[in-house]
């Protein structure tokens, strides 16, 4: 795989932006039964261990503690019993099957071991690193120029008085 390739692919396995693709999606994935998808034992070894070299599980059940948190908090009228079993159901046990299915789906054994040796790599390193920085500044960046250009287009396009 081609360096720019490896680190695009590295890049958009971190930052879990995820994106429809209508000609390629990932299977659909019955957690209670983890048999409906199987995966060889040796692309399951390295996916685990890309998986733990990158904190991948451990960063998506935290985002989903967090967007359990954030519908709690907007959905003041839901028992308060419900939030506490939902939250109990995000685990790893019921995540790892559903993430080992996307990797499978989507990355080749040779691919998978070629992300690993880049993320056990200096420059991986350097990207596990600074990466979450570097999103940050990004964000804020791309936050303040749409932020100055949206200003600007309400302006340009603020219903005028009318003539008479």
């Amino acid at each position: 795989m081609n360096p720019k390739a490896l680190c695009l692919s590295a890049a958009l396995l971190l930052t879990a932006n995820l994106s429809a693709d209508t000609k390629k999606s990932a299977p659909a994935v019955k957690t209670e039964d983890p048999s409906v998808h199987t995966v060889s034992k040796a692309k399951v070894e390295a996916i685990r261990k890309l998986m733990a070299i990158t904190g991948v599980l451990d960063t998506n059940l935290a985002g989903a503690r967090d967007a359990i948190k954030g519908m709690k908090k907007n959905s003041p009228a839901v028992n308060p019993l419900f939030w506490g079993d939902l939250e109990s159901k995000v685990t790893s046990q019921a995540f790892e099957p559903v993430l080992m299915a996307i990797y499978d789906h989507n990355y080749s054994l040779e691919e998978i071991k070629g992300l690993t040796r880049f993320f056990e790599s200096p420059a991986g390193k350097a990207f596990m690193e600074k990466n979450a920085t570097v999103q940050t500044e990004t964000g804020r960046s791309l936050q303040a120029y749409m932020e100055a250009n949206s200003k600007e287009l309400m302006k340009k396009y603020a219903p005028q008085p009318k003539k008479n």
